[in-house]
């Protein structure tokens, strides 16, 4: 998978964070209803990036910030600072001490399809979701786990399914899952303030997402 695409996955979870009461309808728009957020907002993160390639996971943390329709931003703030905006088709990568790095979104059709079938969560968009996303939802409303697996073919190659739990209307773990076996676990809100142990490992974010939804 390209940095970029990569770049789209870790912003998609700018959307997920606090947010309002349910509302009327299937438990399924009751609940992504509920997770459509205004702008601008923010929440912290913690993040591992788990390979076969690699012997220990990537961990960084920060904070995510939903900066409006076609804005989000990806602080990281350990072990190294960085900042990812998007803002209309216009990708910026700031790393301290390096000159700013800029692509254009038109060159990753997968990133636009991604950030788009996301822009349509955080504006309660459950139709537009529904069209790029098979959705599969689990728990009830205190305690769930929603599935989402690509429809497009040429994202489905990329990444083959995410998946986020969470309690009441607040979103806790999101876990991207790559073609290349890759996994991507997020800790989102009151989930990343836990304190992380010198050597956190799978089983450790396994633990943390399952503590999310019950």
């Amino acid at each position: 998978m390209s940095r970029a695409t990569k770049l789209a996955a870790r912003l998609a979870l700018l959307l997920l964070a606090p947010a309002a009461a349910w509302c009327a309808g299937s438990p399924l728009d009751m609940l992504l209803r509920g997770l459509a957020r205004p702008a601008p907002s923010s929440t912290p993160f913690v993040e591992a990036h788990f390979s076969p390639l690699l012997t220990r996971p990537l961990v960084v943390s920060g904070k995510l910030e939903y900066l409006g329709p076609d804005a989000l931003a990806r602080t990281v703030e350990k072990p190294y600072s960085e900042r990812s905006e998007i803002r209309g088709d216009t990708v910026t990568v700031e790393r301290q001490g390096e000159p700013a790095q800029r692509f254009s979104l038109q060159r990753v059709p997968e990133m636009r399809s991604l950030l788009a079938s996301f822009a349509a969560l955080l504006s309660g968009n459950v139709g537009a979701l529904e069209q790029q996303f098979q959705l599969d939802l689990h728990g009830d409303a205190h305690l769930w786990t929603i599935g989402l697996t690509p429809r497009d073919p040429y994202v489905h190659q990329r990444i083959r399914s995410i998946t986020v739990s969470g309690r009441d209307t607040e979103p806790h773990c999101l876990v991207t899952f790559e073609a290349n076996d890759d996994i991507t676990v997020t800790l989102l809100a009151g989930a990343a303030k836990t304190s992380l142990p010198a050597a956190p490992d799978r089983a450790w974010f396994d633990e943390q997402c399952r503590g999310s939804s019950g």
